[in-house]
């Protein structure tokens, strides 16, 4: 449905629109009404209509003011359609200036209105497709930007790009929103965007899946992110679980992913208490033991799931676990256990980028091993790190074998309609990110043939085709099959069907 505003200071003709028109037959429905100017400016903003009618002649703000406005500050403003008791060429004059898509007059006439609409209605519904693939392009975008920083690339070009977005200084200060929730992500990212402010960001969405904004310190931007956030809580906590974190950094630096991890810290802090709600970084505790991971043995235990090493993970595991000094099982059960987060963590990032079912792989873990926050002894939490190494293990390499199977599949696509190009393996092994080596195995085991015997037939076909169907001569049916020569062609044509092109077309 479309969205129209009604604004008239005359009661009688809001109510004549409201009554007589069949909004709904034409997709419509009356979102807000307004008797003057600086009323109908403030529903322009906060509903953001698709459709306005307006009077001209109204306390506060005339309907030309209004258009104005909403021409000069809106980034995607409302057509506008003038209701006037005025038969002015002045007043045509202006609205033509402003772009209104029409002046009509009053008294209101039903059959004009809706004649009206059904010519304007096409023109909205295009804009809102237009805008609707803008917008997800704007996302996807903004979602590249802001991960490709959060994840170490640093670039002046970058960082110059980021702080265009959220117009500010290189050394303002920063703040980060992240909403951890099973609630749509579009719909959270909808609900962000209703109390967007123009120093915030886009909303975007971390590799752990979680939902961020940046807030640049602008006229008191961050203050409201703060709020937004609380606000955020209060409105998905009755019916979702919902997990709403908020971070900050001062001063220079990579400020924004210094404001990133903070935000993130303060999420996991208020995980690692099996608890939701909004938390501060400010309402973390000193020393907090998830500052406490141990960065190396994580890494390494890692570096064994990502190269599917299943021998060395109980080994690995058992150091992650012990006490960094001396070497034997820590005695401390938050440090076992913060080590065992960060370890989950990292695997549903891994997880994430592949595009596993991280919530499906977590609660098959769970119903094996338990839940983390439920251990309480350090074999069990053994039982807990093996089960979830050997699952991401395999998870990851179920995963890179689909994506394999994809990649080499659009590959198989990709030679049935360019064989009449030049192809070479390296050459599509480097265009689609593969080892070529791992590629042409692949690609055999899906096709039956090697490349260049896939590729032969494909051309072998094409030109028994074009001999069967047209009038080309040798050399032409040679080329337009891919085949670098009429020489080449005839060797290759004879080795695979037993006779000569022209041979085959008499026959």
């Amino acid at each position: 449905m479309m969205d129209v505003l009604l604004v008239d200071d005359e009661p009688w003709i809001l109510e004549g629109l409201r009554s007589m028109i069949n909004w709904d037959k034409y997709g419509y429905r009356i979102c807000g009404e307004a008797e003057n100017g600086n009323d109908a400016w403030v529903l322009i903003k906060n509903l953001q209509p698709d459709l306005v009618f307006t009077d001209i002649h109204m306390p506060s703000v005339n309907g030309l003011e209004l258009i104005n406005r909403s021409n000069g500050g809106l980034a995607r403003p409302p057509r506008f359609v003038i209701l006037s008791g005025y038969d002015s060429f002045e007043y045509a004059k202006l609205a033509l200036d402003l772009r209104v898509e029409d002046y009509l007059l009053k008294p209101i006439d039903e059959v004009e209105i809706e004649s009206l609409l059904e010519s304007i209605t096409p023109k909205i519904l295009e804009d809102n497709v237009a805008a609707e693939a803008r917008q997800r392009e704007h996302a996807i975008y903004v979602n590249g930007l802001f991960n490709r920083l959060l994840q170490g690339e640093d670039s002046s070009q970058l960082r110059a790009e980021a702080r265009r977005m959220l117009r500010m200084e290189v050394h303002e200060d920063m703040a980060c929103l992240l909403v951890a929730t099973d609630i749509c992500k579009d719909n959270v990212k909808g609900r962000i965007n209703s109390f967007a402010d123009a120093h915030w960001s886009e909303p975007f969405v971390d590799a752990e899946g979680n939902i961020g904004v940046f807030a640049a310190d602008k006229k008191g931007s961050l203050k409201q992110l703060e709020e937004m956030g609380r606000s955020l809580f209060e409105i998905y906590s009755g019916h979702a679980s919902i997990t709403v974190a908020f971070g900050r950094h001062s001063g220079a630096g990579c400020v924004m992913r210094s404001a990133y991890e903070n935000a993130l810290l303060a999420l996991k802090w208020k995980r690692y208490h099996n608890e939701v709600g909004f938390v501060h970084q400010q309402d973390l505790p000193q020393n907090d033991p998830l500052a406490s991971v141990n960065q190396k043995a994580l890494a390494n235990l890692m570096e064994a799931i990502l190269a599917e090493e299943q021998d060395k993970l109980e080994r690995k595991i058992d150091t992650l676990l012990a006490n960094p000094d001396s070497g034997l099982p820590a005695s401390d059960i938050e440090y076992v256990r913060v080590q065992l987060l960060a370890l989950e963590m990292s695997i549903l990032k891994q997880l994430n980028e592949l595009k596993g079912d991280i919530g499906r792989f977590m609660l098959h873990v769970q119903n094996m091993a338990g839940i983390i926050t439920k251990i309480d002894t350090f074999p069990a939490f053994q039982k807990y790190g093996l089960m979830l190494s050997l699952n991401a293990l395999k998870a990851i390499q179920e995963q890179r074998k689909e994506k394999a199977g994809n990649t080499v599949f659009r590959v198989i696509q990709y030679v049935n309609q360019e064989f009449r190009e030049k192809l070479k393996l390296q050459e599509l092994a480097q265009k689609f990110h593969m080892n070529a080596n791992y590629l042409g195995q692949a690609f055999k085991q899906q096709t039956g043939k090697t490349f260049r015997e896939y590729l032969n037939d494909k051309r072998n076909e094409e030109a028994k085709k074009l001999l069967r169907q047209s009038c080309l001569t040798i050399p032409d049916v040679a080329v337009q099959s891919g085949y670098p020569n009429s020489d080449y062609f005839v060797t290759q044509f004879k080795r695979m069907t037993g006779m000569a092109p022209s041979a085959y077309r008499r026959q």
